[in-house]
């Protein structure tokens, strides 16, 4: 195997499976518990991240291919995109940017412990939609949940047993572990960028802005979404970056390893570098407003 391919298909979901140990260790039934506190915010970030985000994508690809050519590969990776909700990055940009916290936390609790079961009957039949099956990329639904279990569910829930039953000595290695973990996966996406560098200067400029369209676009609609119900602006905020900022580290996954093919993770990786901006815009604002 080449250095890429064992960034891609060993070092990834390794890495993976580490940062969704690392979020399950800061979680706890009540995390779970809390929706009920807040039904209304949470059920509302949830559908939009499992529905409002895939018809984001399918809108830009319809409304783009109007007026111009799009890759079906270029497709295929928005679509990838749209179908993984935003991890553990999420919530410490939503912290960071004046969200609430405990909202957005049990949202990522609630969609970690789905997106292995829906995202691959989900995204299966959005690929066959574009044609994947004659291009050979197909994705296998019951091994795709098998895999998505191992990396991200079961983590995540062996963490939270452990913090159970050892509570004292997970919290008090928590935010090492955490801080560990969140350098690994910085570490990775360095790697994966100048080791697949000169293929991301080869994706061109459709490429970057359909990326910002679909981050930009979903964190209107939630906002939107959000003022429009008439919740408090931590609420806002939370739903907004929730939508937005998107699980990058398992849309490779997705492509690299179930669908080996690691052009399609390339779209995911500038995705992942791109939702830093408007990320860091909140994170600034809050900044200055507070100060």
């Amino acid at each position: 195997m080449t250095t890429p391919q064992i960034i891609a298909q060993v070092v990834l979901p390794i890495t993976l499976a580490i940062m969704m140990f690392a979020m399950g260790l800061s979680l706890t039934p009540n995390d779970f518990k809390r929706i009920s506190v807040l039904p209304k915010a949470a059920i509302t970030g949830i559908m939009m991240q499992l529905l409002l985000l895939p018809l984001i994508a399918w809108a830009l690809i319809l409304i783009f291919g109007l007026f111009t050519t799009i890759p079906v590969i270029l497709s295929f990776g928005l679509l990838i995109l749209a179908s993984c909700p935003g991890g553990a990055t999420s919530n410490v940009i939503s912290h960071l940017a004046g969200g609430d916290g405990a909202l957005s936390i049990s949202m990522t609790a609630v969609v970690s412990l789905l997106v292995p079961f829906i995202v691959p009957v989900s995204l299966s039949y959005q690929l066959s939609w574009l044609g994947g099956d004659t291009l050979n990329i197909e994705l296998p639904i019951l091994k795709t949940i098998m895999q998505l279990i191992l990396i991200t569910a079961f983590p995540v829930l062996l963490a939270m047993l452990l913090r159970h039953h050892f509570p004292k000595k997970v919290m008090a290695l928590e935010p090492a572990f955490k801080k560990i973990s969140g350098g690994i996966f910085i570490a990775l996406v360095i790697a994966l960028t100048i080791t697949q560098w000169p293929q991301l200067k080869t994706l061109g400029i459709e490429v970057v802005i359909l990326c910002l369209s679909l981050c930009l676009l979903a964190m209107l609609a939630a906002y939107l979404t959000a003022k429009s119900q008439g919740f408090d602006i931590p609420t806002q905020k939370t739903l907004t970056i929730e939508v937005g900022i998107q699980n990058s580290g398992t849309g490779m996954f997705i492509a690299a390893v179930l669908l080996n093919s690691p052009e399609l993770a390339l779209i995911s990786l500038l995705y992942g570098l791109l939702m830093n901006i408007p990320a860091f815009t909140l994170i600034a604002a809050n900044y200055v407003k507070s100060t």
